[in-house]
């Protein structure tokens, strides 16, 4: 995380007493970003603090008793200078031995008696270390209209330096030991960023300071696209935005559609599908006044809300309505937000429904925005029987398998697996487990493939509690909307 504070007071004073320094990191593989700097960095700087070892950014021939002076800045920009003195020498290399680290943080200048500047040591910053290269970016300009501006970035000739065969490469310069068969062709199509900061922020050390450490100003980041000239002393490189590539559209896909193209809870697959991270078992672990509470949120796809069916029926007496949850069909009782009621469908059965508003006296409907209708599901029970309704098949059966310690169907004790999700029946039955795909089963938790049908995950908020969590999960009417949501967007042109 970046702090720009610094840098705009730096830049509004009259003069900035410390010089500009360009960093360079070059994507070459997967797994393989190459660092480096211009190489007009003279400052010898600690690299690493191992105990009172400092490994330094050159090598040095330093007596004992010498007397070291380590300069920097501290979190709010102010300068630090400490004293330590070398205990036991250094044996000629980049290592030295100090009496105590107190004070001291990665990126510290080191001065004092035979300590030696070249213009070519490493330099940290960010956790990185940057090696010198001779190298330089011309021609870059920020327009607001018009064809894109097409940088160049210039390089020293000397691609045999990065090859593991290099004796630079196994020389003690604290770098790796090369690239195979490295050559500058296979720079084209890489991504080079280019960071910024002022010298003196090379002091802030990320491990000590946490985000205040990264000062600089925007990154740059660009594609090589073309080699532009090449000379026995440098090859000169043309770079593009990304997405100003020859042949490359944005976005890649003609945005025809409103579905989200990915599949639900395709991340869990094996192999995965998609980016959607969803659990296969509906479940939201939430922070609860110090608990980590676990909730199951599932939904069909019209982002109807699934919930436990003994939330509304009494558990003891199945074909009972527990008190409260019962809807007269007319205006004569008000209804809380979130509350869940049963309405009667004349025919010995009930619809369920969830009031979207505080003291709605409104009758249920599926036009009425005052209520959003509900499924209910049981625990599947080997030997329970499952049914169909007569003329809608939103209505038949919902149940959530697998589970475990479920005797029956109306058992208020069972637990939920890492894959327990919901199923709706398809043909009545009492033995057919369900899977899909199936005869008689089919997915109840679905995904409506809308921005509000990852809305309602993602953002789900429940009462909270211990006695609200696990299957007494009841989805809120609000919405917890700092959530971020993984959306796959809108280029699908189909549900998938």
């Amino acid at each position: 995380m970046s702090n720009p504070n610094l840098l705009a007071a730096d830049v509004q004073s009259l003069e900035i007493p410390s010089p500009l320094v360009s960093l360079f990191e070059l994507e070459y593989e997967s797994g393989t970003t190459l660092h480096f700097h211009p190489g007009l960095s003279s400052a010898v700087r600690v690299t690493t603090i191992d105990g009172t070892t400092l490994t330094l950014n050159s090598s040095q021939n330093l007596s004992n008793g010498t007397t070291l002076t380590f300069a920097g800045l501290n979190t709010s920009g102010g300068t630090v200078s400490v004293t330590k003195t070398v205990s036991g020498g250094n044996p000629n290399n980049n290592t030295v031995v100090v009496n105590n680290n107190t004070s001291l943080t990665v990126g510290m200048t080191v001065t004092g008696p035979g300590v030696t500047s070249t213009d070519y040591s490493p330099i940290v910053f960010d956790g990185n270390t940057y090696y010198a290269l001779p190298m330089e970016m011309s021609d870059f300009q920020i327009r607001s209209d018009g064809a894109h501006s097409r940088p160049t970035i210039t390089v020293g000739n000397v691609e045999s330096i990065m090859r593991t065969s290099s004796v630079f490469q196994n020389g003690n310069d604290g770098g790796s030991s090369g690239l195979s068969e490295f050559s500058i062709d296979k720079l084209i199509g890489k991504r080079i960023t280019k960071r910024q900061t002022l010298e003196k922020y090379l002091t802030l050390d990320p491990s000590s300071v946490s985000t205040k450490a990264i000062v600089e100003y925007p990154k740059r980041t660009y594609i090589i696209d073309a080699i532009k000239q090449r000379t026995e002393m440098a090859v000169i490189f043309e770079l593009a935005n990304p997405f100003d590539l020859q042949g490359v559209k944005l976005p890649r896909r003609q945005i025809i559609g409103k579905y989200c193209p990915w599949a639900y809870q395709g991340l869990s697959f094996s192999p995965s599908t998609g980016a959607c991270s969803w659990k296969p078992n509906g479940e939201l672990a939430i922070e609860d006044d110090g608990t980590e509470r676990k909730y199951y949120f599932y939904f069909t796809d019209l982002d109807e809300p699934i919930v436990w069916k003994y939330l509304i029926h009494n558990a003891s007496s199945p074909s009972n309505i527990l008190a409260g949850k019962t809807h007269p069909g007319d205006t004569s009782t008000s209804f809380a937000e979130n509350a869940l009621v049963a309405l009667s469908d004349g025919s010995g059965g009930y619809t369920y429904w969830r009031s979207e508003t505080a003291s709605n006296t409104t009758v249920p409907s599926s036009s009425n925005s005052a209520w959003q209708q509900v499924r209910v599901y049981e625990p599947w029970v080997s030997g329970e029987t499952y049914s169909t309704h007569a003329t809608d098949s939103r209505r038949n059966d919902y149940v959530v398998h697998p589970v475990s310690d479920a005797l029956q169907k109306n058992d208020a004790t069972f637990d939920f697996a890492a894959t327990s999700t919901v199923y709706r029946v398809l043909i009545s039955n009492t033995a057919t487990p369900p899977v899909t795909p199936s005869s008689y089963w089919t997915r109840g938790d679905q995904c409506g493939k809308l921005l509000n049908s990852c809305k309602v995950r993602y953002q789900a908020k429940n009462i909270t509690g211990s006695a609200n969590a696990s299957q007494n999960t009841i989805p809120l009417v609000s919405l917890d909307t700092i959530q971020a949501l993984p959306y796959g967007g809108f280029p699908g042109s189909r549900k998938i």
